[in-house]
């Protein structure tokens, strides 16, 4: 007869082996989509900056003629109803990006997922090494990382530049966390939180190593693509002929798709409910152990930044395990059990009105965040608790 300890191993290794399955499901359905429409742009810009055409990155005429050629090339079909992206993220990624330029197509598609599974993998490994295997589990249930992987998406790597923030500081490498975690940039509507957390957490090393990033990498973009570049760059991200990008506002799991499901249309309204979730997390940011640190400024980033598609929050898997292992207030764990499973995310197929559940348990998690500075007593415990994980129930 098996004793607990072995049923519950058995039950984990099981339920991660049928999301695993799920996941590689999907992933084969729709690999000919991700190959031909998002990795086509991540791939045209590798290609571009490779054979010296960083100039044009910001052009989309240019760009696009790119993306038609090789897909014509490569024998891919665009996809019919919209026509291929253009690159919007700063000009250094695209730097970073450029050894795929030098791969066939289809090849630097292949490494380019394995990349992608390989990070993922490593991040994995870190949480079942920090909190068990339960934190495997819950780690091969997130639906974005998921579906981010199978679309040919990067946001696993945003997730592992958080993680190897974390470790940095948590072994006193401030200046060096602070470097890494400035590699954000890379989405920079999703990093405008992280200077307000450190300077109200007095990270002044963090801050500086996170401000070392930003001007070198600002100075390598300039050099990149010069003035005219940067021009061109600013020109393409406020041209609204571009707004078919992203998704419909009920499919963002910010505060834009909590309002549209809702059907508030105030723009009033919109400015209340931001501010009060800006005022939850600097309530939770108050005499925050790092890892509420992490999680209130990842939730809160997530849902205060305009066009954040369902694959962002990815990085905020670091935040639930944290939540969910060192969090002292158990409605914070159970707010960050229910966000790690596939469930509320899910309901964005359903689309208006039930696509808000998404965005309204990311407002619970900082809501949860912030009653929990509240309730406990930080300044005396703030390391223990980063140090000590509890176990869920």
């Amino acid at each position: 007869m098996q004793t607990p300890s072995r049923r519950n191993t058995v039950a984990s290794w099981t339920v991660i082996a049928a999301f695993l399955v799920l996941w590689l499901m999907h992933g084969w359905s729709v690999q000919d989509h991700a190959r031909s429409y998002d990795f086509l742009c991540t791939y045209s810009t590798a290609y571009m900056t490779s054979h010296g055409r960083m100039a044009d990155l910001y052009k989309p005429a240019a760009q696009l003629a790119v993306q038609q050629g090789l897909a014509l090339h490569s024998a891919e079909s665009v996809p019919p109803e919209r026509p291929p992206l253009p690159f919007n993220r700063p000009p250094f990624y695209a730097l970073l990006l450029a050894p795929l330029g030098w791969l066939p197509f289809r090849a630097a598609f292949v490494c380019w997922i394995l990349l992608q599974i390989g990070v993922f993998v490593a991040c994995l490994a870190w949480a079942w090494r920090r909190f068990g295997l339960p934190a495997l589990v819950f780690g091969c249930m997130s639906m974005p990382a998921a579906l981010g992987i199978a679309h040919a998406q990067d946001s696993v790597l945003v997730l592992a530049i958080l993680i190897a923030s974390y470790i940095l500081v948590e072994k006193g490498m401030e200046w060096t966390s602070g470097v890494v975690l400035g590699l954000l940039l890379v989405k920079f509507h999703l990093a405008p939180l992280w200077p307000i957390a450190l300077i109200l957490q007095r990270r002044w090393k963090m801050l500086g190593g996170f401000a070392a990033t930003g001007t070198a990498v600002a100075g390598i973009s300039l050099a990149m693509i010069g003035v005219d570049g940067v021009r061109a760059y600013a020109a393409m991200l406020q041209n609204r002929d571009l707004a078919w990008l992203a998704a419909g506002p009920e499919y963002m799991i910010s505060v834009q798709g909590l309002v549209f499901n809702l059907g508030i249309a105030s723009m009033l309204a919109l400015a209340a409910v931001a501010t009060a979730i800006l005022a939850l997390f600097l309530v939770a940011l108050w005499h925050a152990p790092l890892w509420r640190t992490y999680a209130a400024t990842t939730a809160a980033s997530l849902l205060l930044v305009p066009h954040v598609h369902m694959y962002d929050a990815t990085m905020l898997l670091l935040g639930l395990w944290l939540a969910i292992f060192c969090a002292g207030f158990k409605p914070t764990r159970m707010v960050a059990m229910w966000l790690v499973t596939p469930l509320p995310f899910s309901f964005m197929a359903a689309g208006k009105p039930w696509a808000v559940i998404s965005a309204l348990s990311l407002l619970a998690l900082i809501a949860a965040l912030a009653a929990e500075a509240l309730r406990l007593d930080p300044p005396a415990n703030s390391i223990a608790k980063d140090l000590t994980p509890h176990q869920p129930n």
